[in-house]
């Protein structure tokens, strides 16, 4: 698996940095060659592993890109970096979508034809290299993973819920809203009318010739392929994204939680407070219940010592730092031992963290500490434009991306 093998995502905001740096300088390109999948995926930055965790926010990577191009000559990268802000902007406004998935997921069993497809013994042997090097790597390219999806959900008819948890678990990148919304937007349940399918012709015009040589084996299964029709279901009302507010006054006892959904504490609304303490938590129980392989445990444990880090040397105060088998439990006593009355934190988006949030609040609570989870302003001004599609979206937030 030499081939396609992309081991090298940073996992500390400074390698997050450099490796930015590094593709800026021949980001003018990119356009033109973004959809192409060539070993070693040059052609993309692969930073999307440090965007999930807020290792880099959306807004620094596209103000890099400015400070080089044009709006108009990097137009395509600033867009894939804000599909990001739109995924996540349209589910936190229809969470329900992702606990109607969730349940859906729950009562699924996985058939032996679909331990196979996800093994990389479908028989279509690109598509299995593919299925190979999400397991071994904890990445695909971007039109690779629409490929797989398409022909899991449209060829061999598996159920997408499945296809959408498998890429969630391995994908060091998994996240909620980017995920689940576009194995949706394969099987058509996104926009009415709309589903993607994976073309021999597609493949054969962008995996680089010398890769598919050896992997044409299969291909034929890709000609001819109908869309599955799936029930559409109406999305739901929009909820609204709302902020709860930094208290004006905080209790002299208020500490702050980091955790891997944003470690970028330094520059958030948790960056002019005073905190007594600081904890940094690996939630290895949830880890474990999501089924996160050890390759992806080892890149967010790294992840987390940066933000804890770097944490520590804007606040001057240590961090704790535990691996924690229940983490809810290690919060709340570590909370309680440094006589907490306040917790502040970046409040998780859609997602299993944030299905935990309700549970980890009471129990604090119960110990006397309150729990207050802060949104960043520019997120919630950018949510509240994903209502319908993604380049309405992009027009709406103009103003707003850098």
């Amino acid at each position: 698996m030499t081939d396609t093998l992309s081991s090298d995502f940073p996992s500390t905001r400074e390698e997050a940095q450099l490796r930015l740096e590094a593709f800026l300088s021949a980001a003018d390109g990119y356009a033109a060659k973004r959809n192409h999948v060539v070993p070693g995926h040059p052609h993309v930055s692969r930073l999307s592993p440090a965007t999930r965790t807020r290792l880099l926010l959306e807004t620094e990577i596209c103000e890099a890109a400015r400070e080089r191009f044009s709006p108009h000559e990097i137009e395509k990268f600033e867009q894939e970096v804000w599909w990001r802000l739109y995924w996540k902007g349209w589910l936190e406004q229809r969470p329900s979508v992702w606990t109607r998935y969730r349940e859906d997921l729950a009562e699924l069993e996985w058939s032996e034809r679909a331990e196979q497809v996800a093994a990389g013994e479908s028989g279509v042997a690109i598509l299995d290299l593919f299925a190979k090097e999400l397991v071994e790597t904890g990445y695909l390219h971007n039109h690779a993973r629409m490929w797989w999806a398409a022909f899991w959900i449209h060829v061999e008819k598996l159920p997408w819920q499945l296809g959408a948890d498998f890429f969630f678990r391995h994908l060091l990148d998994g996240d909620a809203a980017s995920n689940t919304l576009s194995w949706r937007w394969v099987a058509g349940l996104h926009t009415k009318g709309k589903s993607y399918l994976v073309r021999r012709s597609n493949l054969e015009k962008y995996v680089d010739s010398d890769l598919l040589s050896v992997h044409e084996d299969g291909l034929s299964r890709l000609e001819g392929t109908a869309a599955i029709e799936l029930p559409f279901v109406e999305h739901p009302e929009i909820v609204k994204v709302t902020e709860t507010p930094l208290p004006e006054t905080l209790p002299a006892r208020t500490g702050i939680w980091i955790h891997d959904e944003d470690l970028r504490v330094e520059d958030s609304p948790l960056a002019g407070t005073s905190p007594a303490a600081i904890g940094t938590f690996a939630p290895l129980d949830l880890w474990e219940n999501e089924g996160y392989p050890e390759k992806k445990r080892r890149f967010l444990l790294s992840a987390l010592r940066d933000g804890a880090t770097r944490a520590e040397k804007h606040f001057g105060v240590l961090s704790a730092f535990e691996e924690s088998d229940v983490w809810i439990d290690a919060l709340v006593s570590w909370s309680r031992r440094n006589g907490l009355e306040a917790l502040l934190t970046m409040k998780p988006m859609v997602g299993p963290l944030a299905d935990r949030w309700h549970e980890a609040e009471q129990e604090l609570d119960r110990s006397g500490t309150r729990l207050i989870g802060l949104l960043r302003d520019h997120d919630v001004a950018v949510f509240s434009k994903a209502t319908a599609g993604f380049f309405g979206f992009w027009k709406k937030t103009a103003s707003l991306r850098c």
